[in-house]
């Protein structure tokens, strides 16, 4: 049996699993509250019979899903533990590797300012390098044919962060007024950046998976992506 099939075999047994932990005690909440409320003339010593039923089955439901959460996080701390580091500098070169027909097309110069021996912990190197990705071809997107983009990463004393630079000023006056609605994270005043169909939400999702915060900020040159992700305190 191959991986993948493997895989779906277990979230299977995993929703089913869930459905049926979830699925008795939610029955008997539902059951008793309604004998309770279509009948008004109940005696009290049922009714109290049936409200500790009640409390009974939530309490089995909450304990549940305690011990399922608990399980996700041993399983995600696992899986953590288990991530290869990889240099930062190579994760980036692959990112710009999935973006430089683009930038052949609009001749966008992209100077990669990460040192080698600089990483981020505890992340999987595929997201980063899909995340990367994903803003560096943002930034190509909103840069004007001819334009720059900066990539540098530095480590810092609590995170390792990131920067991708748009650095033309022409964005902020031919791109502004043809944003979207669906992103809103940073506004500089009098600035409102919005982009729709360049999958910067879904970046916020991942980055975030792996830990990390993204940020973005538009001013008077350009915009900037950040990206910080906490390192180790040992």
């Amino acid at each position: 049996m191959n991986t993948t099939a493997s895989k779906d075999i277990s979230k299977t047994e995993l929703f089913t699993r869930i459905s049926h932990e979830m699925r008795t005690p939610l029955t008997t909440i539902i059951g008793y509250s309604e004998v309770m409320l279509s009948d008004p003339k109940l005696p009290h010593e049922a009714k109290q019979e049936y409200v500790e039923i009640i409390r009974d089955a939530g309490k089995r439901l909450s304990e549940f899903l305690d011990q399922f959460l608990e399980s996700e996080v041993i399983e995600r701390n696992k899986q953590l533990s288990n991530k290869r580091r990889e240099d930062l500098s190579l994760l980036s070169q692959r990112a710009f590797e999935s973006v430089a027909a683009e930038c052949s097309k609009k001749n966008v110069n992209v100077v990669q300012k990460c040192e080698p021996g600089i990483y981020i912990e505890g992340a999987d190197p595929e997201r980063i390098v899909q995340i990367l990705t994903n803003l560096m071809a943002n930034a190509i997107a909103l840069a004007p044919d001819g334009g720059h983009v900066v990539v540098q990463a530095v480590q810092r004393t609590k995170v390792t962060e990131i920067e991708i630079i748009n650095q033309d000023r022409g964005f902020l006056s031919t791109s502004v007024t043809s944003v979207s609605q669906t992103f809103r994270w940073i506004q500089s005043p009098g600035i409102e950046i919005h982009h729709e169909g360049l999958g910067l939400a879904f970046a916020k999702h991942v980055v975030e998976l792996e830990g990390g915060l993204l940020n973005i900020q538009a001013y008077e040159q350009g915009l900037t992506f950040t990206l910080q992700f906490p390192r180790s305190s040992n």
